[in-house]
């Protein structure tokens, strides 16, 4: 949970009662690399702050995994459709690395925003900064390309191409190994 304080304490407008009042609704959680956080066509109340190691969501889509997204240290994850829609995901989300998550639900966190404020100004900013995330990797596949998406995924996690499996960078940049392999060597 120390990754997960230093973030919330380092909110200029939460004051030390809203993180006490914060972290008292965190839990601890360790998952084995393979072992998933969320699964498709299960429902999803949790977020989490990934704490050590990192996590990577894909869809199935015709037999083939395709990455969405990866979580690093200090990074939010939740399946925000299926919690705020109350429905099943669509979505799976692994751990790729042994990893450490602290997490608390979405209904015990709305309980939060209704005591404090500040609590619930950092919920609304942190769904806004998450949409706006979502909203420029979709615009990307439409006015970017596969080299500026590789420069745009290598600035955001340096420790990406020594981390994930090529394949799976690939995915994720909708390009397949062979393209990644030449963005790699020029």
């Amino acid at each position: 949970m120390e990754s997960f304080l230093k973030i919330i304490s380092a909110v200029p407008f939460l004051s030390p009662d809203d993180i006490k009042l914060f972290s008292s609704i965190c839990y601890g959680q360790e998952l084995k690399k393979g072992e998933f956080w969320a699964r498709q066509n299960h429902h999803s109340e949790k977020i989490a702050l990934i704490e050590k190691g990192y996590l990577r969501k894909f869809y199935m889509n015709e037999g083939k995994e395709v990455t969405d997204s990866f979580y690093f240290e200090n990074s939010f994850t939740a399946e925000l459709p299926s919690i705020l829609a109350n429905t099943p995901t669509f979505s799976n989300t692994i751990a790729e690395e042994d990893s450490s998550l602290t997490w608390f639900t979405y209904k015990e966190l709305n309980e939060l925003c209704k005591q404090s404020h500040n609590i619930e100004h950092f919920v609304r900013t942190m769904i806004e900064r998450t949409f706006v995330q979502f909203y420029y990797r979709t615009v990307s596949f439409i006015n970017k390309t596969p080299k500026e998406r590789y420069d745009e995924l290598i600035n955001t996690f340096p420790t990406v191409l020594q981390r994930a499996k090529q394949y799976h960078i690939a995915s994720y940049l909708g390009i397949s190994a062979q393209h990644l392999s030449r963005l790699r060597s020029q």
